[in-house]
């Protein structure tokens, strides 16, 4: 991306969608490219590549206190990194919870630091 976007005749891309998986180390320096020029970043495959994250203890515990489920707390981690999940999902009970992400009380700092090192990230990128 950095490439392409740095050269005369390329735009910058406006969004960028990405698998969010391990294998791809979460996007990490992606993302960060993205933040430092401005794009969206985009996730997909969010919730299908990481079922030990969204069955860890942690995320369990955040989704518990919100009253909402480990997928939902998986979603507004992602978000506040900055990141917009994307669904695939046909199940307008599935939409509806994923649409209520937003609403969701923010994960606290200890939370973020806690999931990101269930990922093997830093919270901050």
């Amino acid at each position: 991306l950095a490439s392409l976007a740095a050269g005369s005749e390329v735009t910058r891309p406006a969004v960028v969608q990405n698998r969010f998986y391990e294998e791809a180390g979460f996007d990490v320096e992606v993302r960060g490219w993205c933040r430092e020029a401005g794009s969206a970043y985009q996730s997909f495959w969010t919730l299908t590549a990481n079922p030990a994250a969204l069955g860890s203890p942690v995320v369990q515990a955040s989704a518990a206190s919100r009253g909402a489920t480990p997928a939902q707390a998986f979603f507004k981690f992602v978000q506040q990194l900055g990141c917009t999940p994307l669904t695939g999902t046909k199940s307008e009970n599935h939409m509806r919870d994923d649409l209520a992400v937003a609403a969701l009380e923010p994960l606290t700092t200890e939370e973020m630091a806690a999931i990101a090192e269930v990922l093997g990230i830093d919270a901050c990128l």
